[in-house]
């Protein structure tokens, strides 16, 4: 019959009363002759003269249900409470069993997207309104500029009117 003990790496190991005492080792007196069972999923740990079976997640990754963090498991047992193994997405809220979409998160970043889109259109419409109106006034303009300017301010008019905050908004084609 053999021994098993763990040392302090908590490696399961056979003692077969030839090895040595050395530091990474504990003392045989915690060996137990029943060889331990072993199951996927599972670590064998002695408590009071008996193996049990615990939970073994370590080297897994898991998500903290408030931050989605990641996180790896360096320990035996259940996954402690406030983490889940279940990967969340973009836009997700923890329900207490799974991830799901949080529409208010994903409606508050299109808009935020259409707000910035907004301003980039408006600037780029601005500096070439200046541009066309400075040539213009200097008489430095060439065919067509006057046509173009109208067609920038007509455009600049046009992303004015549009409300950001609305989701499915279509933002007008650029001259």
């Amino acid at each position: 019959m053999i021994n098993y003990y763990f040392d302090n790496t908590n490696e399961l190991k056979p003692f077969t009363h030839q090895l040595e005492a050395n530091d990474d080792t504990l003392a045989p007196d915690n060996a137990l002759r029943v060889e331990p069972k072993f199951k996927e999923g599972y670590w064998p740990c002695e408590k009071d003269g008996w193996w049990y079976l615990v939970e073994d997640h370590r080297g897994k990754t898991v998500y903290n249900i408030e931050t989605k963090e990641s996180d790896k498991v360096d320990y035996l047992g259940e996954i402690k409470e406030g983490f889940t193994p279940l990967e969340p997405f973009q836009f997700s809220k923890w329900n207490g069993k799974k991830w799901v979409l949080d529409e208010d998160e994903q409606k508050a970043f299109k808009i935020k997207q259409n707000k910035a889109q907004k301003n980039l259109l408006l600037n780029e419409a601005n500096e070439n309104i200046s541009i066309l109106q400075d040539a213009i006034d200097l008489e430095m303009s060439e065919d067509g500029d006057e046509e173009k300017l109208k067609t920038w301010k007509k455009y600049r008019i046009l992303l004015n009117k549009i409300d950001a905050t609305d989701i499915n908004v279509i933002f007008p084609e650029k001259p």
